[in-house]
């Protein structure tokens, strides 16, 4: 499902992505609001600016831990480890990166969660 999803993302292809998101069932959380459509919620992201789409190939090319049934990319979300923050840079502004840290909130950027089988459940960002 991982190769999937970036092949889908790199193309832009939002059509494809939606499909694998409701390839098992729809229960891919993308958002902590009320929304449906995850291709109509990337979509406004990225009209407004903000780059899901490349996010979404970075953080999946990144190291994954896994926490129950999921595994989980970026590892930064599972582990808090320094070289798990490291492999951020570029990602996220410095900045946003160093407020996440100090914060003590843990990694709020993007994360995205698939189970062992496929099943896709979840590309979230913030609390």
């Amino acid at each position: 499902m991982r190769r999937r999803i970036i092949t889908a993302a790199v193309k832009c292809d939002l059509a494809a992505l939606s499909t694998l998101a409701n390839e098992n069932g729809k229960g891919l959380r993308f958002s902590f609001g009320d929304g449906k459509d995850p291709a109509a919620f990337w979509k406004q992201a990225e009209d407004a600016g903000e780059p899901v789409l490349a996010r979404l190939v970075q953080v999946l090319n990144l190291p994954a831990a896994k926490q129950g049934e999921l595994y989980f990319w970026p590892a930064v979300h599972v582990t808090n480890a320094e070289k798990d923050w490291a492999a951020l840079t570029g990602i996220y502004p410095e900045a946003q990166l160093q407020a996440m840290r100090e914060g003590g909130t843990g990694y709020l950027g993007l994360r995205v969660g698939i189970t062992a089988k496929g099943d896709w459940q979840l590309a979230v960002s913030g609390d």
